[in-house]
């Protein structure tokens, strides 16, 4: 068996990996939360922990859907 007979079976991979990326949109979001709330603008917490959580949870869906292999 020669070296040009070996392929490698895992793919490389390149860039972020999508937890990493929701993860830091999560916490700028939050940083930009408690910068918003220093400058006096009123936040509906709940509703906005409900709404991060959301948006999260859509950002993780839409980027398995796109990357399912079938």
């Amino acid at each position: 068996m020669s070296d040009t007979d070996y392929t490698d079976p895992s793919p490389v991979r390149t860039g972020p990996r999508v937890g990493t990326v929701v993860w830091g949109i999560i916490l700028l979001l939050l940083g930009l939360g408690v910068l918003a709330v220093g400058a006096g603008v009123t936040v509906d917490l709940q509703a906005a922990l409900i709404a991060l959580l959301a948006l999260a949870g859509v950002g993780l869906l839409v980027k398995a859907l796109l990357t399912r292999s079938d």
